[in-house]
């Protein structure tokens, strides 16, 4: 019932997929000789072409009406895809993954979205761990794989990469920490300030800094912080290849709970994670080793990320600067 070729859909965003990893590397375990095609939004190919085990990408538009979803089911019949795991089970997928036309369509039981799958699997397992990895790996199951034990992250050779001109004078730079100015999501920001004293911090160690951050407001906030000497700005949309291979030259990553850390968690680097509304239990980096999770005790962890109580999101930005840059020293000393 599996045939030769398996779809996995993940749409997005950047660190849910990279959670998907070692579910893909369970599938190729037990299945080496079916052909794992991934499907995701066109924005994340250059990801999903990286993630061992995939044997091609399949990507779709971030918007889809009628015409792209038709599209979608050709390319599945020409790929004769006979099973389809959506390891996400939001609306756009469940579309797509009835739309694959597999005979076999494993997703996560939903209050409405049953409709596109004949195979279901609880989304949270109270006897399990709770951690998004965990949860992926668990759709496997009704395939006869064994998830108990989920794998770590395999290597990916970051520092393998080509590296362009214009990176090479910051891949030298030693020591250097790399910063993360921001998280996509107002709540789960540290703050300009706290980014701001850090920096200054790391400077007057004698440590390089580069900045990173796709969005708008993180962009100005390096243009703001990267005059200062000893501080570099990276920001701007940065292909993974090059963040990978960045992260790789450097000798601790700092940044929020985003797509951006669990990125760097492919790599060896030391990482410092500020994590505020979210729970580590669910979405901490995937790996144990060198890894310093700065967090606050408050009784309002986790929330929805919609309100906040107090109005000023203490669980991130009461994170005290002292706190971060110790957790930093001990990787640069």
């Amino acid at each position: 019932m599996l045939g030769r070729d398996v779809f996995f859909i993940r749409l997005r965003l950047l660190g849910d997929i990279i959670f998907t990893i070692p579910a893909v590397r369970l599938f190729k375990r037990d299945f080496p000789g079916v052909r794992l095609h991934y499907v995701v939004e066109e924005r994340f190919r250059e990801l999903a072409q990286l993630i061992p085990g995939v044997d091609s990408v399949v990507t779709v538009p971030r918007r889809r009406g009628l015409r792209e979803i038709l599209t979608f089911r050709r390319q599945a019949r020409a790929l004769g895809i006979q099973a389809a795991v959506d390891l996400h089970s939001g609306p756009g997928s469940a579309l797509l993954t009835l739309a694959s036309g597999a005979r076999l369509r494993l997703g996560y039981r939903t209050p409405n979205r049953n409709w596109a799958y004949n195979r279901l699997v609880e989304r949270h397992d109270p006897a399990r761990s709770p951690h998004s990895v965990d949860n992926q790996a668990r759709l496997l199951e009704p395939l006869g794989i064994d998830c108990r034990e989920v794998p770590p992250y395999p290597e990916i050779a970051a520092g393998a990469f080509p590296v362009p001109a214009r990176l090479a004078p910051l891949i030298r730079l030693r020591p250097k920490v790399v910063i993360h100015l921001g998280a996509g999501n107002r709540f789960r920001d540290w703050g300009e300030e706290h980014f701001t004293e850090l920096a200054g911090r790391l400077v007057a160690d004698k440590a390089a800094v580069v900045l990173i951050g796709g969005s708008r407001e993180e962009q100005e906030r390096a243009a703001r912080l990267g005059r200062r000497a000893g501080v570099h700005d990276l920001s701007g949309p940065l292909p993974v290849r090059e963040l990978l291979a960045l992260v790789a030259s450097s000798a601790v990553y700092v940044g929020a709970d985003s797509g951006p850390l669990h990125l760097a968690s492919l790599t060896a680097v030391p990482l410092v994670a500020l994590y505020g509304p979210n729970r580590t239990a669910v979405s901490g980096p995937w790996r144990r080793d060198n890894v310093r999770i700065i967090e606050l005790d408050m009784e309002c962890r986790p929330c929805s990320q919609r309100r906040c109580k107090y109005g000023t999101i203490p669980c991130m930005r009461d994170i005290s600067t002292d706190k971060v840059h110790e957790a930093v020293s001990t990787f640069i000393h």
